[in-house]
């Protein structure tokens, strides 16, 4: 073994973090996975996933994952601010998608903050504009998307 290779019985398998504690976090999840089930519903939900350190002066690593536990990137101290952030990044990079879209522009957008340090998904094209708050994608879709959306909810609410 190269001293630049480590064995995998040495690298801690991460785990999903329990939101119970962190509203939050909750909330923030909340809203991106209220996107990504409107825009990009074979995605599933995501989660909180963290890789332990096993080095004391190394913090652990959170990751923001699919469903299916892949992810892209990570962030030392998750705070709900990131939370789109990170969704986004995983998306783009694990599910090779462009992930928000403006419709009207048809590029990918990026969340920032809007009004009131409120997170929203920000639109650079031009001078920009903001698209929406994070977590209410469904409603920049076109009428017809949106209307089978809200069929698609009353159904599994029934």
């Amino acid at each position: 073994m190269s001293r630049f290779s480590r064995r995998r019985d040495s690298v801690p398998d991460p785990h999903r973090v329990d939101l119970a504690g962190r509203p939050d976090l909750r909330a923030a999840f909340d809203a991106v996975n209220r996107d990504l089930a409107a825009t990009l519903p074979e995605a599933g939900p995501m989660r909180l996933m963290c890789t332990p350190s096993n080095d004391e002066n190394v913090p652990d690593a959170y990751h923001v994952a699919l469903c299916d536990g892949r992810w892209h990137g990570s962030v030392t101290d998750p705070v709900a601010a990131d939370i789109a952030e990170a969704a986004q990044e995983t998306v783009q990079a694990v599910l090779w998608q462009v992930w928000p879209v403006c419709p009207e522009h048809r590029t990918g957008v990026h969340s920032g903050f809007g009004a009131d340090e409120r997170d929203v998904w920000w639109c650079r094209v031009g001078s920009g504009h903001e698209l929406c708050e994070v977590g209410e994608l469904a409603q920049t879709l076109p009428g017809k998307q949106r209307r089978a959306l809200r069929r698609k909810e009353r159904g599994r609410e029934g």
